[in-house]
């Protein structure tokens, strides 16, 4: 298994590439491969070819102004090794223009060798009705010696106000389907991915909305050798400007999801990075969050993924599949490892606004040694919140301990489809299925939690959009979902909705799910 990097060397670049032998977990010391001529190479994008030989897509940039394909450009070039990969040929430019990140090169079973990229149309302006943004490719059907250029100009919609850089359809990612097919996901400012299909890598149909939510930020796939397809990408939702000001977000977790059936269905949609930081203060300045994933099948049958984006967020490990094929999980609040308690506070600047932590472990009240969540409004901020991650099912059932203080203000358990930031009010209004606690307890109209008392509330959902909710194992309520997605839920969302000072609010001392 080879891992390729850009760095300075004797005054001009090299390519280096670092060696594992145990299917990613310990890696060689950088090895040089070949040597560039100085000047404004990125990163290289590799491919191992059918006929075990490396290819590598870098682009360069060039020009000294800020316009974009104007007087600033990133072309790209290719080089691959030869006879064994022993030699390397010359960079041979393969596009010329403005692109943005490169998230693959990728081969089709009949040879064809893709690069696809989104290419930037010069003075076109960000926003409405597309962005400067189209998504097309590069392609060589004699082992990289020569290329053509797609005719694909695939699009998204942009709108007006957006959260976001508005550039349009950008950072595309392949996988070829048994049908012949090739799939294309394609990242947009939309709230889903985008995707397009083509016969043969080089003519390409519209793109349209898939129905996988994403904050904009790219997807990459990756075909394991059982055939499963694994999909990785930021199943979030953006959040909203502050003030009218631009935020960071929409990057706190990345997800993965898994196919058996030629992407018709998927299963998982299971947050496989959480940023370490994504309590805390962020920085002020650079990247950071997880996305922009790489994933690769190692020999033993597991996932090589790299994925993160700032200083010591860029990371990899090692994912069993089968784990994105469960259906069940649990807490008991050990830590707070799987949980989202991050309030933003203050004004926006530059995109950056500061964090602090919300809901908070305390000493369990009743048992020694363990700990509860403790969900309230302790102070003039938004109430606390609290986020949560379980495999994604059409029909399941939520079991969560809990109790409330003799002066709780109220609130509100939720069950959706997509991560909204803790403490983002749409996730409580978008919400599919959704609970409200009173100040006084009451869930429904003959039902209520009684302060200081630990009681099971468990919520259950089918595949017809059917709700039940049960407390101390006697139904209280049935409701219908707003919205049902098509591969199920996959949040828990518990918030405080006090409007005064709520020291005490809600504990949660253990969830458990199930689901289909």
């Amino acid at each position: 298994m080879l891992s390729f990097q850009r760095r300075g060397h004797d005054g001009g670049v090299g390519i280096f590439a670092i060696r594992s032998k145990d299917d990613g977990r310990t890696w060689s010391p950088p090895e040089l491969l070949t040597r560039l001529e100085p000047g404004g190479w990125g990163g290289p994008v590799p491919l191992l070819d059918r006929n075990q030989e490396i290819h590598l897509v870098i682009p360069k940039a060039r020009g000294e102004g800020r316009a974009p394909n104007v007087d600033r450009f990133i072309d790209l070039h290719h080089l691959r090794s030869t006879f064994g990969r022993k030699t390397w040929s010359k960079p041979q430019r393969i596009y010329e223009g403005y692109c943005g990140s490169i998230q693959g090169l990728y081969q089709l079973a009949e040879g064809r060798i893709i690069a696809p990229f989104a290419h930037w149309r010069p003075n076109v302006p960000t926003g409405p009705p597309s962005g400067p943004n189209v998504c097309t490719a590069v392609y060589s059907d004699d082992d990289g010696r020569t290329w053509k250029p797609s005719e694909a100009a695939l699009t998204a919609p942009c709108v007006e106000g957006y959260n976001g850089s508005n550039y349009g359809a950008c950072e595309p990612c392949l996988v070829q389907l048994k049908d012949g097919r090739t799939w294309m996901l394609i990242r947009s400012q939309t709230g889903a991915l985008y995707e397009s299909f083509s016969p043969d890598g080089a003519e390409w149909f519209d793109a349209t909305p898939t129905r996988f939510p994403s904050s904009n930020s790219p997807a990459f796939l990756t075909r394991l050798p059982d055939d499963r397809i694994a999909l990785f990408w930021n199943n979030c939702v953006m959040p909203p400007r502050v003030g009218g000001a631009g935020v960071y977000g929409g990057r706190d977790a990345l997800h993965a999801a898994i196919s058996s059936d030629e992407g018709r269905s998927w299963r998982g949609f299971r947050e496989v990075y959480r940023d370490p930081w994504r309590n805390e203060t962020p920085p002020r300045s650079g990247d950071r969050g997880t996305a922009y994933p790489h994933a690769t099948a190692t020999r033993d049958g597991r996932i090589l993924l790299v994925a993160g984006q700032g200083a010591e967020r860029r990371r990899r490990w090692l994912i069993d599949p089968d784990w994105l094929e469960e259906r069940t999980q649990a807490e008991n609040f050990e830590n707070l490892e799987a949980w989202h308690v991050f309030k933003g506070l203050g004004p926006v600047a530059r995109w950056w606004r500061d964090r602090q932590p919300g809901a908070r472990l305390v000493d369990h009240p009743d048992k020694s040694g363990q700990m509860a969540l403790q969900i309230r409004k302790p102070d003039e901020l938004p109430g606390d919140g609290a986020v949560w991650n379980f495999p994604a099912g059409r029909e399941g059932k939520l079991v969560l301990g809990l109790r409330i203080g003799p002066r709780f203000g109220g609130a509100q358990i939720s069950v959706t489809d997509r991560f909204y930031e803790p403490c983002d009010d749409a996730g409580e209004e978008e919400a599919p299925m959704r609970l409200l606690i009173s100040p006084s307890g009451r869930l429904a109209s003959s039902h209520r939690l009684q302060p200081d008392r630990w009681h099971e509330l468990e919520l259950r959902w089918n595949d017809i959009g059917n709700c039940r909710a049960l407390l101390d194992g006697k139904v209280i309520k049935q409701f219908g979902v707003s919205r049902q997605h098509r591969y199920g839920f996959c949040y828990l969302r518990l918030r405080s909705t006090s409007r005064a000072k709520d020291v005490e609010g809600l504990l949660l001392e253990s969830v458990r799910v199930r689901v289909k």
